[in-house]
């Protein structure tokens, strides 16, 4: 990798693997190669930092840990040498109440992050899927919407089929405001959170923090809640099949998709690192 890159971070669903999946060779083989050339990497995820995360390097049997993740779509920072993630501007108590009760009449399931698990309205089809697949202890409420709300929290979730995409972000957009905003970060996701909070903001607070330019540092993503990020970055990368509003975003865009290895055959393909050290 050219000496210009100091530090590259990355989305996880959609861009390094499929949700819950295993890195790809060619992707697995270019991190490894930027660490060992003291490239600083970092995760950026609308996950919250709870242990799992703590773990994915481990998961994906890298031989190192990651130097920094961005989490609940920039929300919260955590770096080397820190005990514990930093929170940013969290949603009331109040304000998720108002949420919650201006989104009942689309009858989703609502969930929030909670330490190490997350808390749901109720069960259904797509929260046994993400359990399954996050191996996610969760906590059902049975329908009682002040559970979600005893404590401040950095976002409220909510899941539902993605044939009903067109009609959730419509509605989802008049409620607005400048106390919160609803973002699609998956197909059926749709997340609030303060307007204020977004992958790019995560990644300028990181460079401030460890002294690294933003024009030195390469970022890839897919999703909406990515297209800040890539456009904060001094590189920033979509993935070939990402969002209309990521692409736009980017600098470049990748010739193959997250299944075809797409951040791996990207990162080799265009020079920014040779096959053999």
């Amino acid at each position: 990798m050219t000496g210009r890159w100091k530090a590259a971070v990355a989305d996880i669903d959609g861009t390094l693997c499929l949700k819950g999946g295993r890195l790809y060779p060619k992707t697995k083989q270019a991190l490894e190669q930027m660490h060992r050339q003291g490239v600083l990497l970092g995760l950026a995820t609308g996950r919250a930092i709870n242990q799992r995360v703590f773990t994915m390097a481990g998961f994906w049997q890298l031989p190192f840990q990651f130097d920094m993740i961005i989490g609940m779509n920039g929300g919260q920072l955590w770096m080397t040498g820190m005990e514990t993630p930093e929170n940013y501007h969290l949603l009331s108590e109040d304000t998720m109440r108002e949420i919650l009760r201006k989104m009942r009449p689309l009858d989703l399931n609502a969930l929030i992050y909670e330490d190490e698990h997350m808390v749901a309205m109720r069960r259904d089809i797509f929260q046994e899927e993400s359990m399954k697949r996050n191996n996610t202890e969760v906590i059902f409420t049975n329908g009682d919407e002040e559970r979600l709300c005893i404590r401040p929290n950095n976002n409220i979730l909510f899941r539902y089929d993605p044939e009903r995409e067109e009609e959730v972000l419509a509605y989802a957009k008049t409620l607005n405001c400048d106390r919160y905003r609803g973002m699609r970060t998956a197909p059926g996701c749709l997340e609030f959170m303060d307007p204020h909070v977004d992958k790019g903001e995560g990644l300028r607070r990181y460079s401030e923090r460890s002294g690294i330019p933003l024009s030195e540092i390469i970022a890839f993503g897919d999703n909406d809640n990515d297209a800040e990020m890539l456009e904060t970055a001094g590189w920033g990368v979509c993935l070939k099949d990402g969002s209309a509003h990521s692409r736009n975003a980017a600098d470049a865009v990748t010739e193959y998709i997250c299944e075809e290895d797409g951040v791996g055959r990207y990162l080799y393909d265009h020079g920014f690192l040779q096959e053999a050290e």
